[in-house]
């Protein structure tokens, strides 16, 4: 076989290589392919959680307004999940608080948001998950907030600033006056909502 048969055959080997390949991958952009991952648009806990992670980074009114329409908008879809309704009226306390104190909240807040938005998503993504199990942890984050619910509420002064090593000077009463009227009104509203999250919980128990 002559240089020019030779070349002829290469390149006819080379695209029938090359159909043979395209034929067998499947298209990426193909919306029929198998290989193709349904589009999580519609997850119901992914802009919540895109949200917390945006506080987590900054605390900001708008973040904060849309934290907490978000969580409004889930307790109405998760009313019948009773799990899942207390993971968010956790979820709904926190925010209020930290809406209304910002980087002056307590330094544990942000962390227990995180972790109560953590065990909310695997209860909600992991369906198959044994009741127990998903009682006992929804049990043991309700006692962590508690914890963090009497911390706050013994407080009598406003938590630091991220960056700041001194407390707020003691001449500012007018500052101070709002603060304690403030940890009064969060008194007052947590316990309303620690109370729904108790029953939330006895109603799960008796089940």
């Amino acid at each position: 076989m002559d240089k020019k048969a030779n070349d002829t055959f290469a390149f006819d080997l080379e695209n029938r290589l090359d159909d043979f390949f395209n034929d067998a991958l499947p298209d990426p952009e193909d919306p029929d392919s198998e290989e193709t991952q349904a589009p999580d648009a519609d997850l119901p806990l992914k802009e919540l959680k895109s949200t917390i992670l945006a506080i987590d980074w900054e605390i900001t009114d708008d973040a904060l307004k849309a934290f907490i329409e978000q969580v409004e908008a889930l307790l109405e879809r998760f009313k019948d999940d009773k799990v899942a309704h207390t993971y968010l009226k956790i979820l709904q306390s926190l925010g209020k608080y930290i809406r209304t104190h910002k980087s002056k909240s307590h330094p544990d807040t942000i962390k227990r948001l995180m972790a109560v938005y953590s065990a909310l998503e695997e209860a909600v993504a992991n369906e198959g998950l044994e009741k127990d199990k998903k009682e006992k942890t929804l049990l043991a984050e309700v006692r962590k907030f508690q914890q963090l619910k009497t911390e706050i509420i013994d407080s009598k002064a406003p938590y630091p600033a991220v960056g700041q090593t001194k407390a707020v000077p003691a001449e500012d009463k007018s500052g101070m006056q709002a603060i304690i009227q403030s940890l009064e009104e969060l008194k007052s509203m947590m316990a309303t909502e620690l109370t729904a999250i108790r029953e939330s919980v006895e109603r799960l128990r008796k089940k």
